[in-house]
Parts: structure tokens; sequence; C-alpha cells
């Protein structure tokens, strides 16, 4: 049995602290969304490092850098929170 004086007080809405701000690539200050001709409205391009050049031994291909595709709620340990001016840019 619960006695009323054990429960924590009811505290209202404005009592609580701010909301924690989770790691995610979607506010990361390195995370691009994707455009129309990406996989999805929730993916993007982490930029943090340069572009991988794939290991393609194909004289007749073209060799193009590649940023690593990550999901919105992905996260890594480069995670950097994205400043409240870039927000927008995501």
């Amino acid at each position: 049995m619960i006695r009323r004086e054990m429960l924590p007080d009811d505290a209202g809405e404005g009592d609580l602290p701010p909301p924690i701000e989770a790691p995610g690539c979607q506010n990361c200050r390195f995370w691009r969304r994707a455009g129309r001709d990406g996989p999805g409205p929730d993916w993007g391009q982490c930029k943090r490092m340069p572009p991988v050049l794939p290991e393609i031994e194909d004289d007749k291909m073209v060799h193009v850098g590649i940023w690593p595709s990550t999901e919105a709620r992905d996260w890594c340990g480069e995670w950097e929170r994205r400043a409240a001016a870039d927000a927008g840019s995501a």
C-alpha cells in the first residue's frame, strides 16, 4: 500500500526542466538532409570528414567521392550540436 505522503508532489508543467536534446544526426552540425533525390525524407549525409573514394578497378568508371548516408535519428561519437542559426539548413 502506498501512502499519499510517499508520492512525489504534483509538479506543474512550468516546474519541469527543459527537455534534453538527444544526440541525433538531424541536430548535428555536420549533417545535411538529402535533397528530393535522396532515399527518403529522414535521410541525409554526414559531412564530418572528406568524402571517401570507393576502390574501383575499372578504367571506364568515374570515381566520385561518397559521404556516408545516415538516418536522421542515427548518431555517432563525432556528434556536435548544431548551432541555433544553422537549424534551418538541416
